[in-house]
């Protein structure tokens, strides 16, 4: 191989470098702010019963958690979270918010069936319209967590996979 032609190859992979790691420094940057008002919302769940998230919150803070079938991280983590969910059962609620079609409602119920996850599992939807609640809550990429407040504000958000060690701290955050 040529010096030209290592020089060139060098700079291609610095370049995809670069690029694959400027969405992640993105994606860090595109939650809501710690401290802003939480988007309201209705929806419905799998089974069909609607949710809103003001009269959810008049129960305790929620842990939001935005997945997709399709995403095996979100797929290693749901386990995780339904593990740990007993420890926090008096400081927060967990709802997932599967951002997938909802014509896959039932395919999302199967595995939440199959997985034994007791959270609910509440649909993209709004009034009909899909793909309303992560575009209000920014959603770039899955899994992506919100902690909401009892008084609708954002303590949290983040992106990718927690670790029962960083839940911890996320629910330590709760008011």
């Amino acid at each position: 191989m040529t010096n030209h032609a290592r020089r060139t190859l060098a700079a291609v992979a610095a370049g995809l470098l670069l690029l694959a790691a400027a969405p992640a420094r993105a994606l860090d940057a595109a939650t809501l702010p710690v401290g802003s008002v939480a988007p309201d919302f209705q929806s419905v769940d799998v089974e069909g019963q609607p949710f809103t998230l003001s009269e959810a919150l008049k129960q305790g803070p929620a842990v939001l958690v935005f997945w997709s079938i399709f995403c095996g991280t979100c797929r290693d983590e749901l386990p995780i979270l339904e593990q740990e969910k007993p420890k926090y059962a008096d400081k927060v609620q967990f709802f997932t918010v599967n951002l997938d079609e909802a014509q896959r409602a039932k395919t999302v119920k199967g595995f939440a069936k199959q997985q034994g996850f007791t959270f609910r599992m509440l649909l993209n939807k709004v009034e009909g319209k899909e793909f309303l609640i992560d575009q209000a809550y920014q959603v770039k990429a899955t899994p992506a967590l919100y902690l909401v407040n009892r008084d609708g504000t954002i303590a949290y958000g983040h992106y990718g996979a927690l670790n029962p060690e960083e839940l911890a701290g996320v629910v330590a955050l709760a008011k």
